[in-house]
C-alpha cells in the first residue's frame, strides 16, 4: 500500500563520518580519537533527529545498529501534554465559532453573567457538535505534529500494509471479551476512587470529567452514525497515531518490547483525566500496542480501537432506545461474575499466544530477521532483500482459542445478572470508549 523511499546512502553513516574525521586530525591521540568519535557522532544524531530522519540502515538488508528513533522519554511527556493542548485548542475553537453565531443571530447579551450563561448553554445544548470540533482539531493537529517529526518515509515508519484477515477476525471477537473486562476495573476503581473522593471533596471535581457520563448524555439525543464518527473514528486516528505512532515507537525502541508498551500506556492512560476511567483504559492500550507490534500493521490497533468505541456508543444508544436489551450487559451497581471475568482473561491470553507464534517477520536472505537496529514495527527500505513472513499456529492453539470463547459465551449467558424489571438507566452501562 505504500511506496517508502529508498534509505540514505551509505556516504552518509555518522559511525564512518566521525572516524574518518578523528583520523585525520594529528593532534588527537588514541584516547583524544574515541572521545572526538563519540561527539561527532552524537552531535550528527542530534542533528539527524532535528530533521527528521533516523540513522541511516545498512542495504544489504541486515539488522544495524542505529541510533534509537524519538521521542524519548521526556519529549514523550510533552507529547502527552500537546494532547491536553490540543483538545483545548478544539475547544476554544467551538467557543469562538459559538460567539460568532450569537453575535450574528444577535442573541448575545452585553452582560457579563448573562453572556456566560448563553455560553454555557450552548455548550450544554450542543455536546456532540463542540466534541466533534474538539476531536477534529485534535485530529488535524497530530496528523501534522507527527508527520514532521516522522520526517522521511513517514508512512514507511508507522507501517501501513495490510493485515491478515483471519487476524481481523480474531480481533473482532476480541471486542466483547475486553470490553467486560475494562468495564469491570473501571467500576472497581470508581468504587474505590469514590470513597478517597469522599474524604476528599475537591477530588470529587474529577467525576465531571467522565467520558462515558458525557457519551450516554449524547447518545439520547443524537444519531449513532454521529456518535460512531465522533467518539470512535476520531480517537482512532488521533490518539493511535499519537499514541501508538509516535510515543511508542520512541519509547520501544529505547527501553524494550515490555517497558516500552507499559510506559506508552500509562500516558495513553493519563488523557483520559478520570482516576478510574486512566485505570480502566491502560491494559485496553497494552494490547492495541501488542496488536500492533506482532502484526506490523497501524492498521490492526486502530480497528481495535474504532470497534471498542464503537461497541460502547452503540451499546449506550441501545440502553436509550431499548434499554432491557442492554441492561442484560451489566449494571454497574453489580460486579461481573467472576467467572466471566477468568473466562475472558484466558480467551485473551490465548490470542495473545496466537498472535505472538503468527506475528509478522521480516526476513533475510540470510535466515536472520530484520530489524532496524532497534525493536520496531517499521516497514524495511524499499532496496532491501528481505521477505515478510508469517507463520501459522499450530491447530492446537485455534482449537485452544475456539474452546475458551465458546467457554466465555456460555459463562455470559450462565451468570449474567437477569432484570426482573426495566430499570435500567442509560448510566448503568459499564463499556468503556477511550
Amino acid at each position: 500500500m505504500v511506496a517508502p523511499e529508498n534509505s540514505p546512502s551509505e556516504d552518509t553513516n555518522p559511525e564512518r563520518l566521525s572516524a574518518h574525521t578523528a583520523a585525520d586530525s594529528p593532534i588527537f591521540e588514541s584516547e583524544d580519537q574515541e572521545s572526538a568519535q563519540e561527539l561527532d557522532q552524537f552531535l550528527d544524531q542530534a542533528l539527524q533527529t532535528a530533521q527528521g530522519e533516523d540513522a541511516p540502515r545498512p542495504h544489504d538488508g541486515s539488522s544495524g545498529n542505529a541510533a534509537p528513533p524519538g521521542p524519548g522519554l521526556i519529549e514523550s511527556i510533552c507529547w502527552m501534554f500537546g494532547v491536553f493542548g490540543a483538545h483545548f485548542l478544539g475547544i476554544m475553537l467551538f467557543l469562538v465559532c459559538g460567539v460568532i453565531y450569537l453575535i450574528a443571530t444577535s442573541n448575545i447579551s452585553q452582560d457579563p453573567d448573562t453572556f456566560r450563561k448563553e455560553i454555557a448553554q450552548l455548550v450544554e445544548g450542543h455536546p456532540l457538535e463542540a466534541a466533534g470540533v474538539e476531536q477534529a482539531v485534535f485530529v488535524f493537529i497530530g496528523l501534522i505534529a507527527v508527520g514532521l517529526r516522522l520526517g522521511k518515509r513517514p508512512l514507511q515508519k508507522l507501517n501501513l500494509q495490510p493485515f491478515a484477515f483471519s487476524t481481523g477476525f480474531l480481533l473482532f471477537i476480541c471486542v466483547l471479551p475486553l470490553a467486560l473486562m475494562s468495564g469491570e476495573l473501571y467500576r472497581i476503581a470508581f468504587d474505590a476512587w469514590s470513597l478517597v473522593a469522599k474524604q476528599i471533596p475537591i477530588l470529587e471535581r474529577f467525576n465531571e470529567m467522565q467520558t462515558m457520563e458525557i457519551v450516554k448524555d449524547m447518545a439520547a439525543n443524537n444519531s449513532l452514525w454521529s456518535l460512531i464518527l465522533v467518539i470512535a473514528v476520531f480517537p482512532a486516528i488521533g490518539e493511535e497515531l499519537i499514541f501508538r505512532g509516535m510515543i511508542g515507537r520512541g519509547l520501544i525502541a529505547r527501553w524494550g518490547l515490555v517497558p516500552g508498551i507499559v510506559i506508552t500506556s500509562i500516558m495513553f492512560g493519563i488523557v483520559h483525566a478520570h482516576p478510574a476511567h486512566v485505570i480502566a483504559v491502560i491494559p485496553l492500550g497494552m494490547f492495541m500496542h501488542y496488536v500492533y507490534y506482532v502484526t506490523r500493521s497501524f492498521w490492526a490497533p486502530m480497528l481495535v480501537h474504532f470497534m471498542n468505541n464503537a461497541f460502547a456508543v452503540s451499546m449506550a444508544k441501545m440502553a436509550t432506545a431499548i434499554p432491557e436489551s442492554a441492561a442484560s450487559l451489566g449494571d454497574e451497581t453489580q460486579p461481573v461474575h467472576p467467572l466471566i471475568v477468568a473466562s475472558a482473561a484466558l480467551f485473551l491470553a490465548a490470542v495473545c499466544v496466537q498472535l505472538w507464534k503468527t506475528r509478522v517477520k521480516y526476513m533475510t536472505p540470510q535466515g536472520e530477521e530484520w530489524t532496524p537496529g532497534y525493536p520496531s514495527t517499521e516497514q524495511p527500505p524499499a532496496n532491501s532483500p528481505v521477505t515478510m513472513m508469517r507463520e501459522k499456529a499450530h491447530p492446537l492453539l485455534y482449537a485452544a482459542g475456539v474452546f475458551l470463547f465458546l467457554i466465555f459465551l456460555v459463562s455470559m449467558a450462565a451468570f449474567s445478572p437477569q432484570q426482573e424489571a426495566v430499570t435500567a438507566q442509560p448510566e448503568a452501562m459499564q463499556l468503556i470508549a477511550f
